[in-house]
């Protein structure tokens, strides 16, 4: 059987809580439809879609899984029966001041994950095949200072940024970390979904730069069956066994930008990684033409890097894959008006009984 899987982070998240919901309710927000639209057209089996604000009542998964069930003249409707969806530390209050600028407002800079509302920038994970709840992990709660070897970021006197208060409450993941049990063909296997937060906006300290680097190390981590992290559920320990697929905006890029490369570089090359290529696109050459071609066919978003991933474990057979950017020559062009300033990044994987 033939599976595809997608991660696409869909920046539909509003500056107000509630808004999101209000658009999906609406019928009529040019962006949601766009964003059905695109999906429909490439037609994942699995997906992990960034930047979907959480609600705790649940409204907004069920509208997004009717807008997509619909049909139209010119696309077939997506039926996701199955979806994961947790609660993410972005917004969430924390009491301290962790930007130190001598205000502490629970919100942005100083909620636990940088937001405005709890659950802004939260993750949706939606699949054609059953979810294992139970077998399923959440790592929203393990400390940063518990990470063996932390990279936590320091004042330029070299004394420390966050006080023993502020790392009381401090999270290592800005959003949450998930490792999801799905069944497929009589298989389980493993979707590590996360969206860490971007490695700039902050200031000397490079606090955000700091915490994107372990947000990344600690799937290396996992991946290399650490014993430190206690999950959500109280579960202590790394990945067991089995075949994954590595999903999300990483806000990380092994080549380009502010990140730490290492970090990503990594990642990418665990032992338990794929070793194949990355996946590509003509719109990214065409959109950068003054870039170098080899790493503008690889960006993922209209700001000129590749930070979004489908990266499947070694022993996947991998039948195709793509950065979802049609360039301006192809019909399918027109399917990014009012989208995402990410592109959709997709994987097929063969998955034998």
């Amino acid at each position: 059987m033939v599976v595809r899987f997608a991660s696409y982070n869909t920046a539909l998240s509003r500056p107000h809580s509630g808004a999101l919901l209000a658009a999906l309710k609406s019928g009529k927000d040019k962006q949601v439809l766009a964003t059905i639209a695109l999906l429909q057209e490439v037609h994942p089996d699995i997906i992990l879609l960034n930047e979907v604000d959480f609600d705790a009542s649940g409204e907004t998964v069920t509208l997004l899984q009717a807008l997509l069930s619909q049909s139209s003249s010119t696309r077939t409707g997506l039926y996701y029966p199955f979806f994961f969806c947790q609660p993410v530390n972005t917004g969430m209050p924390s009491g301290r001041d962790f930007n130190k600028d001598g205000d502490a407002t629970d919100k942005g800079a100083d909620a636990l994950g940088f937001g405005d509302f709890p659950g802004q920038y939260g993750m949706l994970l939606l699949s054609r095949f059953p979810i294992d709840h139970l077998a399923s992990r959440t790592f929203q709660h393990f400390l940063w200072r518990d990470m063996p070897n932390a990279h936590l970021p320091k004042c330029t006197s070299g004394d420390a940024w966050f006080d023993d208060e502020d790392l009381a409450v401090l999270p290592f993941s800005s959003k949450s970390h998930w490792d999801v049990a799905i069944k497929v063909n009589g298989q389980v296997l493993r979707c590590l979904c996360s969206h860490p937060t971007p490695p700039v906006f902050d200031g000397a300290e490079r606090r955000n730069f700091c915490r994107n680097q372990d947000e990344i190390n600690f799937w290396s981590d996992y991946l290399s069956k650490a014993s430190y992290m206690i999950d959500d559920q109280g579960r202590r320990g790394g990945f067991e066994n089995g075949d994954f697929v590595l999903l999300g905006d990483l806000n990380a890029s092994p080549y380009e930008g502010d990140s730490d490369r290492t970090a990503i570089q990594n990642l990418l090359a665990h032992p338990t990684m794929s070793a194949i290529g990355f996946p590509n696109s003509t719109g990214g050459v065409e959109h950068s033409p003054n870039a170098n071609v080899k790493h503008s066919a690889y960006h993922t978003a209209v700001w000129r890097m590749q930070v979004d991933y489908v990266r499947p474990s070694r022993l996947l057979e991998t039948v195709g894959q793509a950065v979802f950017w049609p360039d301006s020559r192809d019909n399918q062009h027109s399917l990014l008006n009012n989208t995402s300033d990410h592109r959709l990044v997709y994987l097929d994987v063969i998955i034998k009984p």
